[in-house]
């Protein structure tokens, strides 16, 4: 399709002035590949030095995607599980008093989706990035960690992610900064990657800044430390673009020789829903219903862009965001220099301009026997009987509604619409979707389900008449 490259770059650079953001940087991933860069304001306000599309920006929770996926990696190795004690790979942890004498263990999982029952913590775990090992420690034995019992609600926990960080240090051996930069940033080439940001602000860094009234004021750089699993990387939108291409590179489900350093099964893992579902909301002016928390990405379920995975950022001095559209094979991420500045309001933005421009997606052909057992069904129509359908019935089929209840059915909708013909199959997935046909006095719409015997047959089978005006 044609790039809308003005509207993207106009799209920026209008949000980054009404926004009053210092620099702001986004990219489009397509196709496996950044495919554009728009980049307005400044890097450096006192220096004027301007962000360009190489600048680092750090990215606060948008870590969390990573963090998550180096302990499915650990996982898939066979060196942890997920529904373990968390006391297993932090022994300190056995320590800990339980939020009741009848709560379960705090487990991995219950860290990885924010149900640990831990005390959401983002303005508090966003100064404590740089805490020392033997901080934690303190924290383990002598916090108030407990909000509830684990595994009720979900409960945003910066915490929860630190102690991630803590378990892939135990159980790799390394430091977890080591292990995720070992085995996922280096093999994916993130070359600009990392949690160092004091190292990072030698190079093109842009700084974060903070507006108070009208007066600007540089935020101060948290240093590396034991919390930053949950939100340290500092990355520039060429290598970020490398990330979301390699998530987007997983779906779909197929065949194909694995590429990646964590196998496609596990990223597409991160964005199952996993988390009790969210409150029915509207995002930045984008309605988003439903969503759930997975392993470091929000899924949210979009009626006019489809399957929407996503997380925003933000530190004192950052907002980041990140929304991938993984059925499309889109990305689009966005950081800015400003504390907590709501990026998401400009990725879905960029997303809403990819959807304006991008050509109709042709539509998925049927499975073979998904095919069959429709045309099975069309010509039971034209004949007003059911075995003229000449398919195979699951063995519930004619059970649950006898073949003399269907050929009524049948008769009783032709009389009412007419001769119909085939006008669409949408296919579900292999073995069930949706059909119409266009009839004489309007349309058949049909829902069929399929059975998982070895030759599938007709289990479900819904036929609703929608007369013309």
């Amino acid at each position: 399709m044609a790039f809308p490259d003005e509207a993207f770059d106009a799209a920026v650079s209008a949000f980054a002035q009404v926004q009053q953001i210092p620099g702001v940087v986004a990219g489009v991933v397509q196709d496996g590949r950044l495919v554009h860069v728009a980049a307005a304001g400044m890097a450096d306000r006192e220096a004027a030095r301007p962000v360009v599309a190489g600048t680092a920006f750090r990215i606060a929770s948008m870590t969390k995607q990573v963090t998550a996926l180096a302990i499915l990696a650990l996982r898939d190795a066979g060196r942890i599980a997920l529904d373990a004690p968390l006391s297993e790979y932090v022994p300190q942890f056995a320590a800990v008093a339980a939020a009741t004498r009848d709560s379960p263990p705090v487990s991995l999982r219950h860290l990885l989706t924010h149900t640990a029952g831990f005390v959401t913590d983002d303005p508090w775990g966003d100064r404590v990035l740089g805490m020392t090992p033997a901080e934690l420690d303190s924290l383990i034995a002598t916090g108030t960690l407990f909000a509830r019992p684990p595994g009720l609600a979900f409960e945003y926990s910066n915490l929860g992610y630190a102690l991630l960080g803590r378990a892939l240090t135990n159980v790799s051996g390394e430091p977890y900064q080591s292990f995720i930069r070992r085995t996922i940033l280096a093999p994916l080439g993130m070359t600009q990657t990392g949690f160092d940001a004091i190292a990072a602000q030698r190079g093109d860094y842009a700084f974060g800044y903070r507006l108070d009234g009208e007066q600007w004021s540089r935020e101060r750089i948290e240093p590396d430390g034991e919390v930053g699993a949950m939100g340290g990387l500092a990355t520039a939108a060429p290598d970020y673009a490398r990330w979301v291409a390699f998530l987007l590179d997983a779906w779909p489900a197929r065949d194909d020789p694995e590429r990646g350093p964590v196998r496609r099964a596990s990223v597409r893992e991160l964005a199952l829903w996993q988390s009790p579902p969210f409150p029915p909301e509207t995002a930045d002016g984008q309605a988003v219903v439903p969503s759930a928390y997975g392993y470091g990405l929000i899924h949210s379920a979009d009626a006019r862009l489809g399957t929407c995975l996503h997380h925003s950022g933000g530190l004192p001095g950052y907002g980041s965001h990140v929304l991938m559209l993984p059925h499309r094979g889109w990305g689009a991420f966005a950081f800015g220099n400003r504390t907590y500045a709501r990026m998401s309001r400009l990725t879905w933005r960029l997303a809403e301009l990819l959807h304006e421009a991008a050509p109709r997606a042709a539509p998925v052909p049927p499975s073979a026997v998904l095919a069959r057992a429709i045309e099975g069904v069309v010509s039971a129509y034209a004949g007003g009987r059911i075995e003229a359908a000449r398919v195979p019935f699951a063995v519930n089929f004619l059970l649950d509604m006898p073949a003399h209840l269907r050929d009524a059915e049948l008769v009783s909708l032709k009389e009412q619409l007419g001769e119909g013909s085939l006008e669409k199959i949408e296919p579900l997935h292999a073995l069930g979707g949706r059909f119409t046909l266009t009839c004489a006095r309007g349309r058949l719409a049909g829902t069929i389900t399929l059975s998982p015997d070895p030759e599938p047959g007709i289990q479900k089978l819904l036929l609703v008449a929608e007369p013309a005006a």
